[in-house]
């Protein structure tokens, strides 16, 4: 008997000292692995036109998000974020600053841009369906920058409307870049969290 409450005791000990969770996150891997998924691109399709001729252009775009503020985060956790981003907190509704560089493989025939540009504004995220884990939409404006093959830059107002699925990683996006030589791009949205 004394041996069986010796050994039940011994385990009791054991267990206590036994730690379920990490107590500290280790910090290197966590930015490390999310660096590596914010460097896939989304595929994106871009306007390439003169005065005669038109087509679409395949690219790549970047989405750099250094600012979020959501509107219905927990009260226990901060409601501005930045870079790394819960996708809890953006689409359950958050307003963000974002920064978009673009590349363009190859040239473009027509309408004589180079093969990088960006662009910066501000956008609001609203959910729709199921606190837009799986509908949301958004509503951005900003600026955007192209540079010819003569390096004169061509820039304006740039306007985008998007849809978001399958918890914030898949949407659709549309920009509008007013007084543009490529006017209109839409392409897939990718975000990985």
């Amino acid at each position: 008997m004394i041996k069986k409450l010796h050994l039940i005791v011994l385990i009791i000990v054991s267990c206590t000292s036994s730690l379920s969770q990490v107590k500290t996150n280790n910090e290197l891997l966590k930015w490390t692995t999310w660096i590596l998924t914010q460097a896939i691109p989304s595929v994106t399709y871009y306007e390439d036109r003169n005065e005669t001729d038109s087509r679409l252009k395949f690219g790549l775009q970047w989405q750099v998000i250094p600012l979020s503020y959501s509107f219905n985060s927990n009260k226990y956790v901060s409601p501005v974020s930045s870079f790394f981003i819960s996708p809890s907190k953006r689409f359950s509704g958050s307003a963000e600053i974002f920064f978009q560089p673009e590349f363009i493989p190859g040239n473009f025939k027509y309408a004589d841009l180079k093969k990088f540009m960006f662009k910066t504004g501000i956008r609001a995220i609203v959910p729709v369906f199921h606190k837009g884990e799986y509908l949301s939409f958004s509503l951005g404006a900003g600026y955007y920058q192209q540079k010819n093959s003569s390096n004169n830059i061509i820039d304006g107002l740039t306007y985008e409307a998007a849809v978001y699925s399958f918890y914030g990683m898949l949407g659709v996006k549309f920009n509008y870049n007013n007084k543009a030589v490529s006017r209109y791009n839409f392409g897939l949205y990718f975000k990985y969290y």
